[in-house]
């Protein structure tokens, strides 16, 4: 079975909205459009409910702009890919839109070359995590190297630290025992996959406590993929010697 990335296109004109979606249709790719919002708002109640893998939207819209949706989704959604598509060409529109990780920033009005090639991009990055563990399922009729099985944990967790994790989760998907897999992975990298994990987690909080200096403790740990707060500081503490706060007051 193939796999579809599942597209939100958020535009606050109703005909600059449906051309796009008519654009995705006709270009026959792997992403299907299942949403269409008029502004931030509407975009946000429909990913609640949708979860999409990838968010194309305007800036200028009433409610909530761009990127106010662009802001919430990469605290909220960090896994979901945003695209910005503006007629707006203004150097402080594409510097915050960076600020918040959004992958591309497109001119109106978008071309079917220029979104035949963003899409091309944006396959790239969301089918990797699940493209190595496919690939690594689909080779358990041949020799599996434990390299190819702990590349495809590592990238796996790199793409999804942020989330709720299991090893049990990893070994279903690929079709290994739990055992085996987290002997494959030590035996290559000297570490436990959730050691590795933990490490991603905190060098990501380290970066979150450093960049955004009015940011709370217990929202850099969400973030980072842990709800409780204390447990986060407890977590922090063991892997750098200092407290969350402690580390970000050194930095000042």
């Amino acid at each position: 079975m193939v796999m579809t990335y599942r597209t939100i296109i958020v535009e606050d004109e109703a005909l600059i909205r449906r051309n796009v979606s008519r654009k995705f249709s006709e270009l026959g790719t792997r992403f299907e459009v299942i949403g269409e919002a008029r502004n931030g708002q509407e975009a946000l109640e429909l990913i609640e409910h949708t979860v999409p893998d990838l968010v194309v939207t305007d800036i200028q819209m009433p409610v909530m702009n761009g990127l106010e949706l662009a802001k919430h989704l990469y605290f909220a959604y960090p896994h979901v890919k945003i695209v910005i598509l503006s007629g707006h060409h203004e150097f402080e529109f594409a510097r915050q839109a960076i600020s918040y990780k959004v992958e591309d920033y497109l001119l109106k009005p978008l071309t079917e070359e220029q979104l035949r090639s963003l899409l091309d991009a944006m396959e790239l990055k969301l089918g990797s995590a699940e493209d190595s563990l496919a690939h690594v399922s689909a080779m358990l009729d041949e020799q599996v190297k434990p390299e190819d099985i702990a590349e495809a944990v590592k990238l796996y967790l790199k793409q999804n630290y942020m989330h709720e994790i299991t090893l049990q989760d990893m070994a279903g998907q690929m079709h290994f025992s739990v055992d085996y897999l987290g002997k494959c992975f030590k035996k290559v990298t000297g570490e436990t996959p959730l050691k590795y994990m933990t490490g991603l987690r905190i060098n990501e909080a380290k970066r979150m406590l450093a960049a955004f200096e009015d940011m709370d403790i217990k929202t850099v740990g969400k973030a980072v993929g842990y709800s409780d707060s204390h447990y986060f500081s407890r977590i922090f503490k063991n892997k750098t010697g200092l407290y969350p706060s402690e580390y970000r007051q050194r930095l000042q």
